[in-house]
């Protein structure tokens, strides 16, 4: 059932813009991992298992499963929550980051990873906002297709520019949020970006509150 947001588009946005900020912070700090792109993950870990290098298959195959454990929270939660699903997916999201942020601040290992990628694969569930716009996913490759086919049928008969406005917006909502993780990773480090990402959730929440 779609979620019903006054402003679907820039949510969807904000979304997948942070799902990119964290991917690139993931990546550059812990050994090419990523928190939301599990394609990428999945390739690193046939290279490892190719080479045998048991560290890496252990890591990669632990935030995997973050990932997909995330993903069975969130779909409980779409199939139970009811209209209530969007403020209590951005908090328990912001949350985990809160948690990831303190065990970092700890000790720098990939288990601070694990607390990221459950908050992006719940993120990856919330599949619609509105009809049209998607929420946030890390399935680029997936987005640019359909932003292909939504080009392709702008001369049919039933034209969507807007669905295809959307699909070029979410993809470059996406690599904006990469490329700021790139600036910000080094002067604020990685416990500064996970509170920085778990403040904009916090911001959307409190967005969506005053909307009502």
């Amino acid at each position: 059932m779609p979620l019903d947001l006054a402003h679907p588009a820039a949510f969807g946005a904000a979304l997948t813009a942070i799902a990119g900020f964290l991917d690139v912070v993931a990546y550059v700090t812990f050994s090419h991992l990523y928190v939301s792109f599990m394609s990428g993950n999945s390739i690193h870990l046939g290279m490892s298992l190719a080479t045998l290098r048991v560290s890496d298959i252990a890591a990669i195959s632990g935030v995997v499963a973050a990932f997909v454990f995330g993903a069975a929270a969130g779909t409980l939660l779409q199939d139970h929550a009811g209209p209530r699903l969007l403020p209590l997916a951005l908090g328990i999201e912001a949350g985990l980051l809160l948690i990831a942020a303190a065990a970092s601040s700890v000790t720098h290992s990939t288990l601070c990873l694990l607390p990221v990628a459950m908050a992006m694969g719940l993120q990856n569930v919330l599949h619609q906002m509105s009809g049209k716009t998607s929420v946030g996913k890390g399935f680029v490759s997936g987005a640019l297709v359909r932003l292909g086919q939504s080009i392709a049928r702008l001369r049919s008969r039933e034209p969507d520019p807007s669905g295809t406005a959307t699909l070029f917006v979410g993809w470059m909502a996406f690599v904006a949020g990469a490329a700021g993780g790139a600036l910000l990773i080094a002067p604020l480090g990685l416990v500064a970006c996970l509170l920085l990402a778990a403040g904009v959730l916090v911001a959307l929440l409190i967005a969506d509150f005053l909307c009502y």
